[in-house]
């Protein structure tokens, strides 16, 4: 009996089993998500009636956290963590197995199994964070630990961890919830609709433009030729429409307010350069072109229909309370008088690149500290770039200023490939920078349009009255005007 009991204690002192950990991902659950920049948040589920221990580590920058667990579920939230960030929860537990077979000498043999359950999780990089922020963080665990088990080694190719930035970016199925009520509403997808109309009303009011500065109704006066009139008048001519414009820009499209403060100044500059901006690099260039290059006489016009549609447009803005706004046409347009043979390259290909060019050169100012600090500056050079991206893409399209196909059939031969690639450049931004990004043009105003509720069927139904006036008028213009 003594022989056997000492056969049976040594079998339990020295004969312990220590196995490799195992997946579980049934009885552990484990979720890890980021909250805000470099928080993130820990949830757990442990499915075990015995264990001896809950170990929660978190592998982040070649350093190991350690935090011993006392309750099987419960969350954490930590910070911060904006790089790589693996969390595992292991389970500890100890059993006894019996033992026999002519290996066991005595009347009983015992052997200590230790077993260890674990489920991982692996939490991408972020981009860094422009500022950095230090957070005390709490949690609910209220007993700690600082002696850390060994960190999982892998075993396997299989297994090895990828930190490849484009690999470890693309969205796992996983990662994307096909379930989402939010995602899959008729909210999403009627907002989705709203802003497509909302691109459509700013590509007819191109055309629109087009129409009402190449013809004459009698309801009007005239257009006036500028260039004909005297300096001073000229000037005064010029300047209200300029300053006109950025007025009904920054009021209508941009949410200014009449309210004579430092903010709304700062809307109104930043419109006033940016409709700058785009008329010197597209009709600038175009009109240098032509009169340089091709010797023809360019002559800049104003016409009163366009002052009265502007103002009938800004009227409905206001009168129906819309919360995105637009306007109906420029004051002034550029006029190529005279008749030219067709260009070998086009000059309205030079005008496209160079207010692309223009577009994403403001769009790289918004980078440089200088600018960034300065929230007057950033305005300026965030709206330039979007008047300028908007203004290559519905200057070009067919229904809008059609300048693409015209820039086309004002090529020759295999220069006609150079047309379409400055558009296919200039659609690129617009996608890119307004339409891709999460914080996007096309972001906020989904975002915008989500938070109405109900208002925005009636926004709809304003844009849907907006296109069919704009179709009717123009094309009652068009038959009816004098060129």
């Amino acid at each position: 009996m003594k022989k056997s009991l000492i056969f049976l204690a040594f079998l339990i002192f020295f004969n312990g089993s220590f196995f490799n950990p195992t997946l579980d991902t049934e009885n552990i659950k484990l979720d890890l998500k980021r909250l805000d920049n470099e928080k993130i948040l820990i949830e757990w589920s442990v499915n075990f009636d015995i264990y001896d221990d809950i170990v929660l580590q978190i592998s982040h920058d070649n350093n190991l956290e350690t935090i011993q667990l006392d309750s099987p579920d419960g969350q954490l939230e930590l910070c911060c963590y904006p790089d790589y960030v693996r969390v595992t929860v292991s389970v500890f537990v100890t059993d006894f197995e019996d033992i026999t077979g002519p290996d066991c000498p005595a009347e009983q043999c015992k052997k200590i199994v230790e077993m260890e359950y674990i489920n991982q999780k692996l939490l991408k990089i972020i981009p860094p964070p422009t500022t950095t922020s230090t957070t005390t963080t709490t949690t609910t665990s209220t007993t700690t630990t600082t002696l850390p088990p060994p960190l999982i080694e892998e075993t396997d190719f299989l297994n090895i961890e990828i930190t490849n930035e484009l690999i470890t970016s693309i969205p796992l199925f996983e990662d994307v919830d096909l379930t989402d009520q939010e995602k899959n509403s008729i909210a999403v997808i009627v907002s989705t609709g709203i802003i497509i109309l909302f691109y459509f009303v700013l590509l007819l009011q191109e055309w629109f433009n087009k129409i009402i500065s190449a013809n004459n109704i009698k309801w009007f006066s005239k257009n006036r030729n500028i260039k004909g009139s005297k300096k001073l008048f000229n000037f005064i001519k010029i300047t209200f429409v300029l300053l006109s414009t950025a007025f009904l820009i920054g009021f209508v499209e941009e949410g200014a307010d009449l309210a004579l403060d430092l903010e709304n100044l700062a809307i109104f500059v930043a419109a006033l350069i940016g409709l700058l901006s785009v008329t010197l690099f597209y009709e600038g260039t175009e009109g240098f072109i032509e009169s340089k290059v091709f010797k023809q006489k360019v002559k800049i016009k104003w016409a009163p229909q366009a002052i009265f549609f502007a103002g009938i447009s800004t009227l409905a803005f206001i009168y129906f309370e819309m919360p995105i706004g637009f306007i109906f046409g420029f004051f002034a347009t550029a006029y190529i008088s005279g008749k030219r043979n067709t260009a070998k390259l086009s000059p309205k290909f030079y005008s496209t690149i160079v207010l692309s060019l223009g577009g994403f050169g403001f769009f790289y100012l918004t980078s440089i500290p200088f600018i960034s600090d300065s929230t007057v500056l950033t305005a300026i050079a965030a709206l330039s770039y979007l008047m300028c991206l908007e203004g290559v893409l519905f200057k070009s399209l067919p229904g809008g200023g059609n300048e693409l196909f015209e820039s086309l059939n004002d090529s020759k031969g295999i220069f006609k490939i150079f047309p379409l690639i400055s558009f296919i450049f200039g659609l690129w931004l617009f996608i890119r920078i307004l339409i891709v990004p999460p914080d996007s043009e096309f972001a906020n105003m989904q975002q915008d349009l989500l938070s109405m509720g109900s208002f925005s069927l009636t926004f709809a139904l304003g844009l849907i009255g907006y296109i069919l006036t704009i179709l009717i008028l123009g094309i009652f213009i068009k038959v009816k005007g004098k060129k």
